[in-house]
Formats: structure tokens, sequence, C-alpha cells
């Protein structure tokens, strides 16, 4: 078999090149966990940057005397930083790095 300049290589399809090719592939839950977590984290940092104008309407409604949304920067720093804690712990344990306990 010979392959001249413009030939394509012939394809090989051996079940061994087939496994290591899907393994490649394939995601260990680890990493699918980090992935989503990190798709999370940037879902939250693109709605805060959508809805900067609202969230900076109600801190400067309660900074003029309106109590009633006093809570909502705290909520929203409270779910950052569950969501992003665990966005790096999952990537650091799919890095193959764990934490001393």
């Amino acid at each position: 078999m010979s392959l001249h300049a413009g030939a394509a290589a012939p394809l090989v399809t051996s079940p061994n090149i087939r496994r290591r090719l899907r393994n490649m592939v394939m995601l260990r839950p680890k990493t699918k966990a980090a992935l989503a977590y990190g798709v999370l984290s940037g879902l939250l940092y693109y709605l805060l940057y959508h809805f900067s104008a609202d969230i900076r309407a109600i801190a400067e409604a309660t900074n003029a005397g309106d109590k009633t949304y006093f809570l909502l920067p705290i909520a929203i720093a409270f779910v950052f930083s569950v969501v992003h804690g665990l966005f790096t712990d999952r990537f650091w344990e799919a890095m193959g790095l764990k934490a001393k306990r």
C-alpha cells in the first residue's frame, strides 16, 4: 500500500485504538462536577453583570432608608461564596490534589 502526498491515511479501527479514543473523550465524575460548578459560577457572574443596575438601585434605596432589601447583598455574597467554593474544591480534586483532613 503506497501513499502519495494527496492521499488520506487509512483509518485504523482496531478495538484497542477505539477504546483509547473513548477513554480520552470520556470525563471522570470529578471533572464533570468541576465543569458543572464552573458553568454555574460563570452564569452567576453573568447574572450579576446583567442585573447590576437593579441591584445598585436596591442598594441605593436601602441606603436612603428603605430597609426592606438589606439582606439581598448578603444573600448574593453567600451564594457566590458557596458556588465558587464548590467549583474550586471540585477543580482541585479533578486535578488530583486533595486537602488534608
